[in-house]
């Protein structure tokens, strides 16, 4: 039976090592610093880009970011069905983002069999679609067919839920990936407001009106504990160890703190997320 191959891109925050433990080809986004333009993840390191939003000079423009091009993907497909494996490719939320319209079109331009490469909008960012992509890609070591593989992706979409905050509005409202958030909270929110937000159908929706980091943590506290029954769980931070220890702490009696993932958002995340930003995203599990 020819083997599987789980593409992503590098929003997905997963580590290094886990990437290459489970064969999970991840493509990287750009980010555009002035004028220079970097790899995420490739020739940007996460420690790197995050030292460089913490010291952000207020003069210069903030950093944005850009998905890869079509060719990228095309060129990628074509190498992994050359290799005698079929592609399931799942991205980032097509409403954050047009990674996922760029590999679809990709898919679109290569004669193949409909079954050789599928492509898939998670709904999801960050460990989200991490969480997805290497337990699907777990599986497909495992010997999981294409069919089943790709049940798995779609069921997981709805067992996985991801919320976050921001230090300041600044950075994901100059980003303009607000979508439904900047209805519900206005079109210029304080740069200093700290709601708790959450990733629905794809879309960034206020979950609570929160307006200290002090609450907003609570928040992410209260949101765990909502859930009867837990699988995996990540926080992901921009430089704000200490309160992932709060955090820790807080829920170490609902989900034991080793089992945690604990990492810093890629930089393209980052650069639309800002300094100090702080996230939380748990897959229910339990039904497979």
């Amino acid at each position: 039976m020819p083997g599987v191959r789980i593409v992503t891109d590098s929003t997905c925050d997963l580590p290094p090592e886990l990437v290459r433990e489970y064969g999970i080809t991840v493509v990287p986004l750009q980010v555009h610093i002035g004028g220079e333009t970097y790899l995420d993840r490739v020739d940007l390191s996460v420690e790197e880009f995050h030292r460089r939003l913490s010291n952000w000079p207020n003069h210069l423009p903030l950093p944005s970011t850009s998905r890869p091009r079509e060719e990228v993907f095309e060129e990628l497909y074509k190498q992994i069905l050359k290799e005698g494996e079929s592609v399931i490719s799942i991205h980032h939320s097509s409403k954050l983002g047009n990674t996922y319209a760029a590999a679809l079109a990709a898919k679109n331009n290569i004669l193949a069999p409909a079954s050789q490469i599928v492509v898939i909008d998670s709904l999801s960012a960050s460990f989200g679609l991490g969480i997805i992509a290497l337990e699907s890609a777990k599986r497909a070591r495992k010997g999981a067919h294409h069919v089943e593989l790709v049940r798995l992706v779609n069921r997981m979409i709805y067992q996985t839920h991801v919320i976050f905050f921001t230090d300041t509005m600044q950075y994901l409202a100059a980003s303009g990936r607000m979508g439904k958030a900047q209805a519900a909270l206005g079109p210029t929110p304080p740069t200093n407001f700290r709601p708790l937000l959450r990733l629905e159908d794809g879309y960034i929706v206020p979950f609570e009106r929160t307006r200290t980091r002090t609450k907003a943590i609570e928040g992410l506290c209260e949101f765990i504990e909502d859930f009867p029954h837990i699988e995996e769980m990540a926080i992901m931070h921009s430089n704000s160890s200490n309160d992932v220890e709060t955090l820790l702490t807080r829920i170490a009696p609902i989900f034991p703190r080793e089992k945690v993932f604990v990492g810093l958002f890629s930089p393209v995340l980052a650069a639309h997320l800002g300094p100090g930003s702080m996230g939380v995203t748990v897959y229910e599990g339990g039904i497979f």
